[in-house]
């Protein structure tokens, strides 16, 4: 049976995923800090930290990718690896949220209660093509004396794939296919008829998917054999004749077989066509 296709069927170019690169990812970090927390600067880190100055009143956070591993590989004909990501989150603020004998969350968002909400900012975020990011590590790294600002940094992960660069491969593009019916479910008998072999030694016969081909003299007679007489393309359901059989150019046989469907699919066109029966 053949299959009719709603349109043209044009073909389908594969493109791979390609995973986010570094600069994408700090910035979407920074862009959910700033969608959640608003009472301190957000920035990714400075190109020169030594210069760097905090102004804002209560503090700063600073985003900044700080390197990354690969698995081991998990495809054998292209480089695919999980790739996990590492950001920190540089915390600069000039209370830490307590004063002694005072309100424990002090009179401006103080480091714990800001390291709190990064936390519930970044754990879970889901990137596109990205696992969700989740904590790693937050630690005191130091105070200014001079400037009387705390330092604090909190480390984040997120995976994602690391991938090849993919090439097109040069596959020959689909022309033309042929589906034949097996199991001998549509089995047809062609009646007997006489062929003659063309100028080039051919015979056409009306039908494709051949079988129990049977090649007599006109009028019957010892049948020729296959494959010492004639060859025969069962496929396309063409005769050729052997040169040293006992078959003379030109001739005329008697030929009768059995054939069952063929569905042939071209390139560019919606409806499989089979052969007249």
């Amino acid at each position: 049976m053949g299959i009719t296709l709603d349109s043209a069927w044009a073909g389908q170019i594969f493109t791979p995923p390609t995973p986010l690169d570094i600069a994408t990812i700090e910035s979407a970090i920074a862009a959910q800090l700033r969608a959640q927390i608003n009472a301190i600067e957000i920035a990714q880190f400075p190109d020169k930290p030594a210069a760097y100055r905090l102004t804002h009143r209560i503090g700063a956070a600073l985003v900044a990718w700080r390197g990354a591993t690969y698995g081991a590989l998990i495809d054998t004909a292209a480089v695919v690896q999980a790739r996990r990501l590492e950001f920190e989150v540089t915390l600069l603020v000039r209370d830490l949220g307590w004063s002694f004998g005072g309100d424990p969350s002090g009179p401006n968002p103080g480091a714990y209660a800001l390291l709190e909400a990064i936390r519930a900012a970044l754990t879970g975020l889901r990137l596109p093509g990205c696992r969700k990011m989740f904590p790693l590590r937050e630690q005191f790294l130091g105070r200014d004396p001079q400037g009387a600002v705390w330092t604090w940094s909190a480390l984040y992960a997120l995976e994602t794939m690391a991938l090849e660069v993919s090439t097109q491969d040069n596959f020959p593009l689909f022309i033309k296919g042929t589906a034949l019916e097996e199991g001998g479910q549509t089995v047809k008998v062609a009646t007997q008829a006489a062929y003659t072999f063309d100028a080039q030694d051919l015979i056409q016969l009306a039908a494709g998917n051949v079988a129990n081909l049977l090649m007599t003299p006109p009028g019957g007679g010892t049948p020729y054999l296959a494959g010492t007489d004639y060859t025969l393309d069962a496929v396309n359901g063409i005769i050729t004749r052997a040169a040293a059989g006992a078959i003379a150019p030109g001739a005329t046989v008697d030929i009768t077989y059995t054939y069952s469907d063929t569905v042939t699919a071209v390139a560019g066109s919606s409806s499989p066509t089979a052969p007249t029966n």
